[in-house]
This record gives C-alpha cells, structure tokens and sequence, in this order.
C-alpha cells in the first residue's frame, strides 16, 4: 500500500525571505534533505504540485521544475496516473531530526578518523597574521605606503583586454617572465645569479617550505631547526611528520657544532641566516661554512629562509648563503609578503639545478600555479623598476621608524626592559627586566589595545630570557613615543606596578 502524506503541507518546507537563495532551490534544498535524513521514506506520495505551489505561494512552473530536478537527481520518480513518488530504489531508513545537531549532538560522537598528517595538525596551531591589526604588530609592514596606484596599473597593464595567457593555469614552476625578473633582482641586489629554470614559484614562504619537506625528507627524518624559531614553522614541519632537531641560537646564530653531535643523522636544515627570526641574528661566516661542509658530507639539505634580508639599515643587503653553496646543497626560499604585503601570496625557491625536476612536478601535483594574474603583474612591476624603487623608500621610512622607537624606547621602558634592536628587519626586542614574565606581560599590553608576542612561544627547547617581540614597522614615527609609553604603562601594570606617563 502506498503511503499518503496527511496535512495540507510539508511541514518542513519554508521560505525565508531574508536568504539570497531562489526560492526553488530552497524548496529543492529542503525536500533534498528531507529525504536523506528519513523524513520522506522511500515510496512516499508527495502533494501535487499545484497543491504545493498554492500553500508555499510560487508559481506551479517553479514546483514542477523542482520536482523535475529531483527526480533527474534520482530522489523523486513518476508514476503513470499515481503522481510523485520518494524514489523506492533509496533505502528505508528512520526518520532523522532535520535540525542542525547541536554542539552536545557533536560532543558525543566518535572523533573522525584522520590521517597521521591530519591527527598531527590538529596538535598544531596554523595562526599567522590572524592577529588583530594593532600597533606594534610583529612582522608588519607599512601596508598604507604600499604604492597601490603603480600596482594597478601594472595589473591593468598585462590583463586589458582580457589577455588569454593570463587566464590559464600557467607554467607549474611559475611564469618564465616572472623568474626573469627574480633571478635578475637576486643577481643585482643580493649577489646572487642563478638561472631563471632553477627557480620555481609558490603561493607563498610556507608552500615554499612544504615542498622542501615533501621532496627532500620522509616522515621520521630529524630537521634541525633554530631555537627559538618561527612557531607556524615548527608546526608545519612537525605537522608533515619531521622530527624536530632543536638548534640553540647565541650570538653567532645556530650553534652548528652542537647540532652536529646531537643529531648526526638529519637529513634537513632550516636556517635563517640573513637575518634569524625572532632573535635578528646573523648567522656568523665560519658556521656559514661549517653548516655547508655538514650537508655535504651527511648527503644532508639547507633550507634557507631569506627572512627580512631586503631591509638592511647598516650597509648593503648580506649575500645569500646560497651564494657561497658550492656544491648545491641549499635550497633557497624568499616571498614576497614584507617586501609588499602578506596578501599577495607569491614566494619563490631557487634549487639545485638536480632538483628542479622534481619540485616542479610535485609543485604542479600540488599546487597547479600561482594565479598567473598576479604573477604577470609582480613581474611587470619589477621589470619597471617600481621594486627597487619601492624597497628604497621602505629602507628609508623603517629605518626613520627604527631610530624613533629605539630613542623613545629607551625612555619609556628605563627599568621595565632593554632594548634590542638588530640592523635589519621590522621587528625589535624587548627583553624584560626585574623577573617579569613575557605571558603575563603580553596579556597586558593586549589588554591596552596594543600587540606584540612573547619570546616564549617561540621556544622549542631550551628556555630563553623573557623578552616581547615588537614590530616598528608600521608605526608612524610621531606616534612612537605616546604608544611606547602606553606599552610601559602595562608592563609595568602586569607586574602589580605603579604606571607611568611621558610625552
């Protein structure tokens, strides 16, 4: 006996007005689910469809056009004379609750099986730059110097007209334009000539990363990585199984021979050479050298992070490690997210000329391309000169930026932490004084409306003194001494302090 809806309507089925859905595809939607949670058994009759269209309100033309949709989908089937039928070929099963499950619904279910790399990344935490934008921001660079009106017309420049190679996937190893114009940049600003085939692009520093992982090591192999180090990447590395090798950092940078005795099988190297990250530190000559003679003789890889290099305040730009690598055992990785902006998601490796086969085919797999958009226009924006124009400027305005947080900096936080600001890059130290504890600290600088990180979060191993990373960058200078010493002020207050006033 064939099952006869009662009532007037399906109870379920409501229109919203406020929801940008069609009004078919909500009723299609809802009769969808219906039917997959067991609301509508199998062979149940649905209302005519003139009986539908008077009760929701629509045109008969709308109802019968979702009801042909399902039937195609296999949910509905016609019957000669008889109507329209829950297709029977779908199983029997019990009516289910069509309300969202609720937060205790999903509490009490099974945690979902994983793969090994899914279970590690849910031990991990992937933020980076989630961060509320506030001053004194780590990492950030002067995004409103950003000379927006030259990019867009870069843009506009190779995408008028709705150019068909901008619209493809592109090259798996990146643009050949655009690893023109790097490698004619690392030659002539960071004495570093390579050919443009040993260079492949990726969507950024940690795409850039993954694939040196994914490529060179398997999971198990140890990496030896700087401690303190860069938190999303220890969590990445860690996230692709890799053992991590904690590498203690004194004022030569990486402590080489001791990684050499207490991991003398791994197979990776992360290394922050130019300018190490949190710390500011570069990474000395003799264990430049040293590093290079480990990774050649252990048949061992470098991963050079070129963190920060183009803003050098004291001198030219250091050479890349790379450059010195004469027997292509390092890997070297650069993005352009401080030099821009984070957003633009474009980084680049250049490899080992034995090496790029493989990358560019697991690039390809993984990544397909870049957006050949932006690739074209980052490109035409080197190639006209607005790069090198636009990292002058920059040099300039952070080192004007530099010297105004160092001054009032001083100032404000006699008693409360020393200063420590490198030659290079966005970010300085703060390293706390008097016992003061760099959680507790952060906690009252966030609750001032201001941001920085504590050094602690970046430490794998062995502890370190207690110290707040704080980005100048994307202070204004006149703005410096005011916000410094509000910073003061809830330092002082984390500690049970009396605070203070300047300026």
């Amino acid at each position: 006996m064939v099952k006869q809806l009662e009532g007037p309507i399906l109870p379920f089925l409501r229109l919203d007005a406020t929801v940008a859905l069609p009004k078919f595809r909500q009723v299609q939607d809802q009769l969808r689910m219906a039917i997959l949670k067991g609301h509508l058994r199998a062979g149940t009759r649905l209302p005519a469809s003139r009986i539908l269209a008077e009760e929701l309100g629509l045109s008969r033309q709308t109802l019968v056009r979702v009801l042909d949709n399902l039937k195609a989908e296999g949910y509905l089937e016609a019957r000669q004379g008889a109507g329209t039928f829950v297709s029977a070929a779908l199983p029997r099963q019990p009516a289910k609750p069509l309300s969202r499950p609720t937060r205790h619904d999903v509490a009490d279910r099974a945690p979902p099986r994983l793969s090994r790399i899914g279970d590690l990344s849910c031990r991990m935490s992937a933020d980076i730059g989630q961060m509320e934008d506030r001053p004194f921001l780590p990492n950030r660079p002067a995004l409103d110097r950003f000379p927006f009106a030259v990019w867009r017309k870069c843009w506009n420049a190779v995408t008028r007209g709705g150019k068909a190679v901008a619209m493809g996937y592109g090259d798996v190893a990146g643009e050949l334009v655009l690893r023109q114009r790097i490698a004619e940049y690392l030659a002539l600003h960071r004495r570093d000539p390579c050919d443009p085939e040993q260079i492949v692009i990726t969507p950024g520093g940690h795409a850039a990363f993954t694939l040196s992982a994914l490529a060179l090591a398997d999971p198990g192999d140890g990496i030896w990585f700087e401690n303190p180090g860069p938190v999303t990447t220890s969590n990445l590395f860690r996230t692709l199984g890799l053992r991590l090798c904690p590498a203690d950092v004194d004022a030569d940078g990486m402590d080489v021979e001791a990684a050499m005795a207490r991991y003398p099988d791994a197979r990776l190297a992360f290394v922050m050479p130019s300018r190490h990250h949190p710390l500011g530190i570069t990474l000395s000559l003799p264990r430049r050298l040293a590093l290079l003679e480990w990774a050649r003789a252990s048949d061992a890889w470098i991963i050079e992070d070129d963190y920060d290099s183009e803003f050098r305040y004291d001198g030219a730009p250091l050479p890349s490690m790379r450059s010195i690598d004469s027997d292509d055992r390092v890997i070297y990785a650069g993005s352009f997210s401080k030099a821009l902006y984070p957003g633009i998601r474009v980084g680049f490796l250049v490899l080992p000329p034995q090496l790029v086969g493989t990358f560019r085919t697991l690039s390809g797999l993984i990544h397909r391309s870049v957006p050949v958009e932006t690739q074209l226009a980052l490109a035409e924006f080197i190639g006209g000169g607005h790069f090198a124009s636009h990292l002058r400027r920059m040099r300039g305005l952070y080192a004007e930026r530099r010297e105004a947080f160092m001054l009032a900096g001083r100032d404000a936080l006699a008693g409360l932490a020393r200063i420590d600001c490198s030659e290079s890059g966005l970010n300085a130290l703060a390293w706390l004084e008097g016992d003061r504890e760099d959680q507790a600290s952060h906690r009252a600088v966030l609750d001032a409306g201001l941001q920085c990180y504590p050094l602690s979060d970046y430490t794998i191993a062995t502890p370190q003194p207690a110290a707040l990373i704080l980005g100048y960058a994307g202070v204004p200078a006149d703005r410096m001494r005011p916000l410094l010493f509000r910073l003061a002020d809830a330092i002082a207050r984390s500690q049970g302090r009396i605070g203070r006033s300047g300026g």
